[in-house]
């Protein structure tokens, strides 16, 4: 598995929101606080209390809470309330597992390592991508990504102004992600090519036609 997975579209967390996604796998929760600052936290999507899913929960005062107790969690993962007992020191080893997150190009990007280098950003990038959806193919991830011209260890392909990410949530199935530079084509347009190449994809089809698509600009 790469150090760094493109995990998720930016625009389907925003503030005070909670998703769940998966990793080779691994399920992880995604959620970002409902303050100024909004940061974005990506743990292992279980309670330590009775392991129900924290991507069921909710965001309450920068905390992440369980829908089962309401136990909060606070940024530092830690249990910082329970409810049932609200004036009990809650033990520093009540704690969810943490994983790195970034936000680059539209995406979060996850690492299960802990790494903190993050070695996708190129130069010929665009500055401010605009994240615009992600589509669930049943399809191995390496079709996929042979597919939109990324290399094995993932990273990002740009067709112009298009960025495509891929990741795989578990064997068999891949993720496509889309991204767009400001003057790329719209975001409903991008839509539709994301669902023609997964159509393409899962039916056996040839892909090149619908990639040309992109390198012939007729997705604007």
């Amino acid at each position: 598995m790469e150090r760094w997975q493109p995990v998720s579209v930016l625009s389907n967390i925003r503030r005070g929101e909670v998703a769940g996604v998966r990793i080779g796998g691994h399920e992880v929760v995604l959620w970002r606080e409902d303050a100024q600052a909004a940061t974005l936290y990506a743990w292992e999507d279980r309670c330590p209390h009775r392991g129900m899913r924290l991507s069921f929960g909710f965001v309450r005062d920068d905390a992440l809470g369980c829908l089962y107790h309401g136990w909060q969690f606070g940024g530092a993962a830690r249990c910082r309330l329970i409810p049932a007992h609200p004036r009990v020191r809650v033990p520093a080893s009540i704690h969810v597992r943490t994983y790195t997150v970034r936000e680059h190009a539209g995406l979060a990007w996850v690492s299960m390592e802990g790494a903190e280098d993050f070695p996708h950003q190129q130069a010929d990038w665009p500055d401010h991508a605009q994240p615009v959806r992600t589509v669930h193919v049943h399809a191995p991830v390496g079709q996929v990504r042979h597919a939109v011209g990324l290399a094995p260890d993932g990273g990002m392909a740009w067709h112009g102004p298009v960025g495509l990410a891929v990741h795989e949530p578990v064997a068999g199935q891949a993720m496509l992600h889309v991204v767009r530079a400001a003057d790329g084509p719209s975001a409903l347009t991008l839509s539709h090519w994301a669902e023609r190449l997964r159509d393409a994809v899962e039916g056996g089809a040839q892909t090149a036609p619908v990639m040309a698509e992109l390198a012939a600009g007729a997705t604007a």
